[in-house]
């Protein structure tokens, strides 16, 4: 009679409910995003997002895809979310700005020797180069400055390397980072505007899920932890001396 009883309860007892997954998209951008490699960190956003989604009491499932799918997908699935993305007037009402991952600039970068420009209009007859799709693209659309586009960020160090390209329009993060694993003395001539971190995610995320992630970014921005992370990745160079 007791295993009867036992069984019935365990039959009509609810179901756990499923822990609610955070859908995020990114892109190749280190040390911001790394991908899925074995062995390697994955990234400073990463471990961010990881953090948030599980004070949040959700899973991160994080995509790497093109930068500029990365960013469709965040548009047009309402479960989704896409990093790092750079808060800038004309993405505003395309997502919600849910949690703050970093600070940042993006600026242009030289070789070493290279001085300093008076301003980014200096650089009007420059070869630049940028990763397509970025905010330091629409930085150089902005300002009116002739670029040429890559597909994989770290091509425009290599481009720089090359003598290719005169300039590196980046996020400072990613520069000091590629550098410091080549050894290449990158010298920033111009600041082209402000390149804060994002999560970012649909119009329409759920408002419970959303609430949560922004509680848990919070505190962790509180806390200092991106600064603490991005030390693991840029060691003495997270203080962002060039």
């Amino acid at each position: 009679m007791l295993i009867r009883l036992l069984t019935l309860l365990l039959f009509c007892a609810p179901p756990a409910q499923a822990q609610a997954v955070l859908q995020a998209y990114s892109v190749l951008y280190p040390p911001l995003h790394m991908g899925n490699a074995a062995g390697q960190k994955p990234g400073v956003a990463d471990e961010m997002v990881q953090r948030a989604a599980s004070l949040a009491g959700m899973k991160a499932e994080i995509s790497t895809l093109p930068w500029r799918r990365a960013q469709l997908m965040a548009s047009q699935q309402r479960n989704a979310c896409v990093f790092p993305l750079s808060r800038l007037p004309a993405r505003e009402k395309q997502y919600q700005w849910v949690g703050l991952i970093l600070p940042g600039q993006v600026r242009l970068y030289g070789w070493a020797g290279n001085a300093r420009l008076a301003s980014p209009q200096a650089a009007a007859d420059a070869r630049i180069t940028v990763l397509a799709g970025s905010s330091a693209e629409i930085r150089l659309q902005q300002l009116r400055l002739p670029y040429s586009t890559t597909n994989v960020v770290n091509d425009g160090l290599r481009l720089l390397q090359l003598g290719q390209a005169d300039y590196w329009a980046v996020h400072d993060v990613v520069a000091r980072y590629e550098a410091r694993l080549v050894g290449f003395p990158l010298k920033a001539v111009a600041t082209l505007g402000e390149a804060d971190s994002w999560l970012a995610c649909h119009r329409d995320y759920p408002t419970a899920q959303r609430q949560a992630l922004q509680q848990a970014f919070s505190r962790l921005n509180a806390q200092g932890e991106a600064g603490q992370i991005l030390q693991n990745y840029l060691g003495h160079d997270a203080q962002g001396t060039e």
